[in-house]
């Protein structure tokens, strides 16, 4: 061999510059890339509201966030993907509104809302609030979003809107905190209600402003309570002060300790059976925290937030029982109790199913219901889910039909959510199941949930096999793989050793593999891919190893190769058969052979370097038995490089290479008088060399048999 090392240096040399302005070069394609992964990660976040700007591995942040935590949460969200430097924030939050108004205005039996509150949350209070004050009016929402409300912003909407259901016509308004009403009064009681509320009955943090009520008109008999901060406040209208006192006793007795508001006003017209329809008002009212109970004739409005999961229940069912005569049902807007510990979880055990946990609504129960339903006809199902309120700020109902679709797929198992996060553990019913959960759980989960335990097991198998044999038309790999990431190793392996041979893919998943065997099925396929007919199985903790070749050497290395490449802790046979060189061939037919196997694949060196690489040995292997078949023909093993680098560096390396592949041909059997190492450079390119896909061809060994004008 030629004396190729003195050149390895200065060629080293020559490739780490040409990498440098290659990555120079790239800079503009790792921004796009940078900019699309994180503008993707930032949507699928939530985060839609943010636009980016990247500068070479550094990303920028605008846009305009509803609020600062947002913003934190976007920066972290975009640092967390591969390949960013560094994220600076430079987005705003929603506009100050100063002065801070807020407004609802009356028309009949329209309501518009108008002016600024502070979050969606808030909105949605005002809206309750609203329908609660004002249950057959349209509520007509206009308000928009922005920072800077009082403290006291929801106490005080809410008190607004109990002013205005006092009007037929008119306008509350609240500016920063200070409250103004103008209109008409409903009737002479809400007229006077409304002076003494306006008076007495201020909410904390309210400053009374500009009060413009005219003289009421005529109304329907109405009554009302509500539950607010320790305190119940009666009003409307009764027929007379015995009924007045006895709702007022009723309410000390059912609410007891809290402080009794009576701003009720006597009224002729009342319906028949009001005394006990108002009282049964007042029962429910105290299975709730806060809220209200309105009576219009005979028929009730609910509406407030319950005292706990049982009392919920209790209000609903009894809502749903016994009422008084003549008492009909209208809205019932009660808000469930909430609680801290909020989530939802699901075991499953062959054919029974355990559900428990919390939904928000009566609403959303009768939909996980149905949904259980239809994935677990035929198991025994047991509901323990309730409804209550506190639940996490994602697609709660979303996640639970997601978690149960899971637990469906699951032989044994639990699925539990908590606040955005998801668990799972159990075995799969099948390895399809596998392959869905563990799929299915790699990617973005839906309703922004974060995966904290993912312990899915695929079905046992046992014994547990792997095997690979030959087809018509290529390879077939059957047996298991314990997971997608192995079973991909598995495959990328038999690809990196078999070359374009078609690989039909018979691998299903179980648990139960013996430790290392991974390491076991890699070692075993580079072993018979250097073998003709090269074939393996592995049962359990045995491999067997089969094949043909076409010398004692090759045999030898073979065998070397699985007890280095398979772990010790598995039991190897290797069966080679060494067989004749075959009948003689003369140069032609050597040239068309030896072309046919270059033709599945090509002398691969690393990178930058004169060693060839151990993926490319079985097929120098059989490059060396053609070779041998014609032992007369001289053979140049020619090496090409591309034209990146100087032409002396290119003419060294390629003499380097070719002598390397020389050396593995001799070490083979090959004769070595018959081999001539020559190397080329950058000349005879096949390619166009200014295209990667180019220089990659052009970076070649080729093999020249018979004499040199070549007959």
């Amino acid at each position: 061999m030629s004396n190729w090392r003195r050149w390895v240096r200065p060629g080293l040399a020559a490739t780490i510059v040409l990498a440098f302005f290659a990555v120079l070069l790239r800079s503009g394609a790792v921004e796009r890339d940078i900019s699309a992964r994180v503008a993707e990660r930032l949507n699928a976040d939530g985060f839609d509201w943010a636009h980016i700007v990247v500068s070479g591995r550094g990303v920028e942040i605008d846009g305009v966030a509803p609020a600062p935590e947002l913003q934190k949460e976007a920066v972290a969200s975009a640092a967390a993907v591969p390949g960013v430097a560094s994220v600076v924030d430079r987005s705003g939050l929603l506009p100050v509104a100063s002065p801070y108004v807020w407004s609802a205005r009356r028309t009949g039996s329209t309501v518009r809302l108008g002016g600024s509150v502070p979050s969606e949350a808030n909105r949605n209070s005002v809206l309750a609030a609203a329908r609660r004050a004002l249950p057959d009016a349209e509520i007509l929402d206009e308000t928009r979003l922005a920072r800077g409300a009082s403290t006291a912003f929801n106490s005080a909407t809410t008190f607004a809107l109990e002013r205005l259901a006092d009007l037929s016509d008119g306008l509350v308004t609240i500016t920063d905190g200070t409250l103004a009403v103008a209109g008409v009064a409903a009737n002479s009681d809400r007229y006077n209600g409304a002076r003494e509320a306006l008076t007495d009955a201020i909410p904390a943090g309210v400053t009374l402003g500009p009060v413009d009520i005219s003289p009421p008109r005529a109304d329907p008999f109405v009554w009302s309570a509500s539950l607010e901060e320790g305190s119940v406040t009666l009003a409307g209208f009764v027929p007379n002060d015995v009924v007045k006192s006895e709702l007022a006793d009723e309410a000390r007795s059912v609410l007891a300790g809290v402080t009794i508001i009576d701003n009720m006003n006597i009224a002729s017209g009342e319906p028949k059976g009001f005394a006990d329809a108002a009282k049964f008002a007042i029962t429910a009212l105290g299975r709730l925290r806060g809220g209200g109970v309105m009576l219009d004739g005979l028929t009730l409005d609910v509406a407030g937030v319950a005292r706990s999961v049982d009392d919920y229940e209790a209000v609903v069912n009894g809502i749903g029982g016994k009422l008084p005569p003549g008492l009909e049902i209208v809205a019932n807007s009660i808000t469930p109790a909430p609680v801290s510990d909020y989530g939802w979880s699901g075991k499953r055990h062959g054919d029974t199913v355990t559900l428990s946990g919390y939904v928000p609504s009566l609403q959303d129960r009768a939909e996980v219901q149905q949904v259980a339903d239809e994935l677990f006809a035929g198991a025994a199902v047991t509901d323990g889910v309730r409804v209550a309120a506190g639940e996490p700020k994602m697609d709660w109902i979303g996640a639970i039909k997601f978690a149960m679709g899971q637990l469906a797929q699951l032989k044994s198992g639990a699925v539990a959510l908590g606040d955005k996060t998801y668990s799972i553990e159990g075995e799969a019913a099948d390895s399809k199941a596998y392959l869905a959960l563990t799929s299915a759980n790699a990617r973005t989960l839906p309703a922004s949930m974060t995966l904290v335990t993912s312990d899915v097991s695929a079905p046992r198998a046992s014994p547990y096999t792997l095997s690979l044999g030959h087809s018509a038309d290529g390879l077939i790999l059957a047996g298991y793989a314990p997971s997608p990431d192995d079973k991909q190793a598995i495959l990328d392996a038999a690809r990196s050793q078999f070359g374009p041979l078609k690989i039909d893919d018979e691998i299903s998943f179980a648990s139960g593999a013996p430790e290392d065997f991974v390491d076991a099925v890699v070692g075993a396929m580079q072993a018979a891919a250097r073998l003709a007919g090269g074939s393996f199985k592995i049962t359990d903790s045995i491999v067997d190893v089969e094949g043909t070749t076409f010398g004692e050497g090759a045999r030898k290395r073979t065998v070397s190769l699985a007890e280095d490449m398979i772990p010790d802790t598995f039991k190897t046979e290797v069966n080679i058969v060494t067989r004749q060189i075959g009948q003689p061939l003369d140069a032609a037919e050597c040239r068309t052979r030896v072309g046919a196997v270059l033709g599945q694949g090509r002398v691969e060196f690393d990178k930058g370097a004169t060693d060839i690489s151990s993926a490319s040995y079985p097929l120098l292997d059989r490059i060396s038995g053609i070779l041998m078949r014609c032992p007369q023909s001289p053979v140049e093993v020619g090496g090409y490089s591309d034209s990146d680098g100087s032409e002396e560096n290119n003419l060294a390396l390629t003499q380097a290479r070719a002598e390397a592949v020389l050396d593995y041909l001799v070490d083979a059997g090959v004769r070595f008088e018959r081999l001539k190492a020559v190397g080329h450079g950058e000349a005879n390119p096949i390619a166009d060399n200014s295209t990667e896909e180019g220089k990659a061809a052009n970076r070649r060994i080729e093999f020249t048999i018979g004499p040199v004008d070549g007959g």
